[in-house]
């Protein structure tokens, strides 16, 4: 019977009407005699209930929860998280996303059917005893699903994806069989890819011009009336006090015996001066190395690192305790650097606080024991042996001050907590802000404590002196009543504890209200105007010099890069469109106008010299590829949007549903309902059938068979 419907489909087609029709008739009458069809589910979302339609073809609350499950997986394992969210959040984070996704899988289904494009059994079987070859066994094939999709992936729903799978090939082949790439589309790829740019270039950031803005009340007035409506207040605004607790001078007030410090001191850990002797051995430049089409050749450096390697074992102690070689008697035969070779390689003391390069190799002589070797260090063209002769060690009166600062810093934050939570407990008792400031500060004799205004604020605003503590602005407006007090917060450089003191209404500001924000947005646009000609007078340079002198003259960071590919930003230059003009210049030339970037930032760039792509051998052994990689970007492009304009087709002809009731109902979450751009649809009471084609939802495994 199934063969004979297989071979006609028309037949088929009929017989699965008829069996729906009758099938939906019994559904009705059923759910006519016992109430809603939710009822009838005992007020829970199944599994297999429909949440959304892409024609006959359904999405299930199944389909739905592994795919927000596997999206999840994916999430936490890219962010390094142990703990999964569940299912509510990940859907109010990434439902629409998703939803969007089962149902373009649908829709690729719908499509390849209405094109005759869907894949046969035979497809199917073909794939599946390739992908388990030797096949192990439908008990076994169905375990190793198991545990390698999880618990809910059966036989059925994995051919069904698999099945999918083979149609979207189908249905991309089919789609962009004409899609075809020009020679001239490939040698063009080939060049932006292969010829190299040096180039130098100067960044006009308005962010780096607004303090220099030339700011009047004139002027601010003038702006604040032409826009007034930038400047209205919608919503409700607060104003609040609160006490400030300093942590640096809590941490400075605490008193600290000498007995405390001496019990941190380790004078080793303190060491500032050590004397140190060093044998360097040169290491060749990189165009003396070793050619890669020549690897019989030794390579130098790794010769040179080899002798640095033996020289230090010379000089090492052995592990059975046997002293190691004179090292200064080392350093006069092997050290290649003429200012200590004579000397034995001594350098003299060396100290801590002096300035040096973070990779200097003398930086880990001050954690080294009396007499210890290093292993070969590499700098710049050099290895080091490094050895300490002698070390200084502090005394407790010469570290006191620093151990002072650390004991500080140490039990600061400590203490700090300790006077907040004294303080958010008197606060709430009096809710005298100035009392509780004079009493801490009278009982540890400094200026610890102080009470700040807020000002009125909107929820979300900065609160001007803490930008950095959002979390006071929201627990001000957490306060239900003027006069009540919140709990102790951490802000920036310390604690506080807010008062609610002052409400006001949404209304239409004064200047005098309103002056910092209109000073803030007449400085950002000025910034920008003044950003845009400073940029402007930096292009008229007639090189890449005299465009330096400009920019370094108005303070600007001017940046040089060699190597550049035409795919390679420019600063801050990202687009392929914005660095366009830069390639086009001939080299020397600046550019005549500023580049707009983002951010509203502008840049001003000179060609230093550009390297041709070599179109000969180079390019023909890439050819074949490019062409390929072009084709397959081409062909997704096109592919992707044929889909989407299917589905905005779809959709206008409403044969793409969503039942958002039932997915709320499903995911129990009460957050918004999720934006796909799909038309929204009532909400079913019971599920249709999941169809696939070729293999309905319900039948045996075809290698079950």
């Amino acid at each position: 019977m199934l063969k004979f419907l297989r071979g006609r489909k028309r037949t088929r087609n009929a017989v699965l009407v008829i069996f729906i029709g009758l099938l939906t008739l019994s559904l009705v009458a059923l759910f006519s005699a016992s109430g809603s069809g939710a009822k009838m589910l005992g007020g829970a979302t199944g599994n297999d209930t429909v949440i959304a339609k892409v024609g006959s073809y359904v999405v299930t609350v199944q389909d739905l929860k592994d795919a927000l499950t596997n999206f999840g997986s994916q999430i936490s394992q890219g962010q390094g998280r142990q703990q999964r969210l569940d299912l509510g959040t990940l859907y109010d984070q990434y439902g629409p996303q998703v939803l969007d996704g089962l149902i373009r899988q649908k829709l690729i289904l719908y499509e390849a059917e209405a094109l005759n494009l869907g894949a046969s059994d035979s497809e199917v079987q073909t794939q599946l005893r390739q992908m388990f070859n030797p096949w192990p066994g439908a008990e076994a094939y169905r375990m190793r699903l198991q545990q390698q999709f999880g618990a809910s992936m059966t036989p059925v729903r994995f051919e069904d994806e698999l099945r999918a799978s083979i149609a979207q090939q189908h249905l991309r082949s089919f789609i962009t069989a004409a899609v075809s790439i020009d020679p001239k589309e490939v040698e063009e790829d080939y060049r932006r890819n292969n010829t190299s740019y040096t180039v130098r270039w100067v960044d006009v950031n308005p962010d780096s011009l607004r303090d220099k803005v030339q700011v009047s009340e004139p002027d601010l007035r003038a702006y604040f009336d032409a826009h007034k409506d930038e400047f209205k207040v919608t919503t409700e605004q607060r104003r609040a006090k609160y006490v400030f607790i300093d942590q640096k001078a809590a941490s400075d007030a605490l008193q600290i015996s000498d007995e405390e410090l001496k019990a941190d001191f380790t004078p080793e850990t303190y060491i500032k001066q050590v004397r140190v002797s060093q044998i360097v051995l040169n290491a060749p430049k990189a165009e003396t190395t070793k050619s890669p089409a020549d690897p019989s050749k030794p390579d130098p450096e790794e010769e040179v690192r080899k002798k640095a390697q033996g020289v230090m074992q010379r000089a090492q102690a052995a592990a059975d305790g046997k002293p190691g070689e004179d090292f200064a008697k080392l350093a006069r035969e092997f050290s290649e650097d003429a200012k200590t070779k004579a000397s034995g390689g001594d350098l003299g003391w060396i100290n801590k606080d002096d300035k040096r390069d973070a990779d200097d190799p003398l930086n880990r002589t001050f954690t080294m024991q009396k007499d210890q070797v290093t292993q070969p260090v590499k700098k710049g063209d050099k290895y080091y042996v490094l050895k300490v002769t002698d070390r200084k060690m502090p005394t407790f009166a010469e570290t006191r001050e620093e151990l002072l600062k650390a004991a500080r810093q140490r039990q600061g934050y400590s203490k700090t907590v300790e006077i907040a939570s004294a303080a958010e407990a008197k606060f709430k008792e009096t809710k005298n802000a100035e009392g509780v400031v004079a009493e801490i500060n009278k009982q540890y004799g400094g200026a610890l404590a102080a009470v700040r205004d807020t000002g009125f604020f909107a929820e979300g605003d900065a609160i001007t002196g803490l930008e950095s503590a959002s979390s006071l602005e929201s627990a001000v407006f957490e306060l239900e009543n003027i006069g009540d007090v919140g709990d102790r917060m951490n802000v920036d450089k310390g604690f506080a504890i807010a008062q609610y003191t002052e409400r006001r209404d949404p209304h239409d500001p004064s200047f005098e209200e309103v002056n910092a924000k209109v000073e803030s947005a007449y400085r950002l646009v000025k910034s920008k105007e003044l950003a845009a000609q400073r940029a402007g007078e930096i292009a008229k340079a007639q090189n890449a010099d005299e465009m330096k002198r400009l920019g370094d003259s108005m303070g600007f960071k001017t940046d040089e890069r060699a190597g550049l590919k035409g795919t390679d930003s420019i600063g801050k230059l990202v687009s392929e469109f914005e660095r366009e003009a830069v390639y086009k210049l001939k080299v020397g030339e600046v550019t005549r106008e500023p580049i707009k970037a983002s951010g509203d930032a502008y840049v001003v760039a000179a060609l230093r010299e550009r390297k041709e792509a070599d179109m000969g051998e180079p390019y023909q052994k890439e050819r074949a590829s490019i062409e390929q990689r072009l084709l397959d970007e081409k062909r997704n492009t096109f592919f992707s949007t044929y889909l989407a304009m299917t589905q905005k087709r779809l959709q206008a002809e409403g044969k793409i549903k969503i039942y958002e009731e039932e997915i709320a109902a499903a995911i129990e979450t009460s957050g918004p309902a999720p934006q796909t751009g799909l038309p929204q649809m009532p909400a079913r009471t019971g599920a249709g059938p999941r169809r696939s084609p070729q293999a309905p939802t319900g039948s045996k495994p075809l290698q079950g068979r």
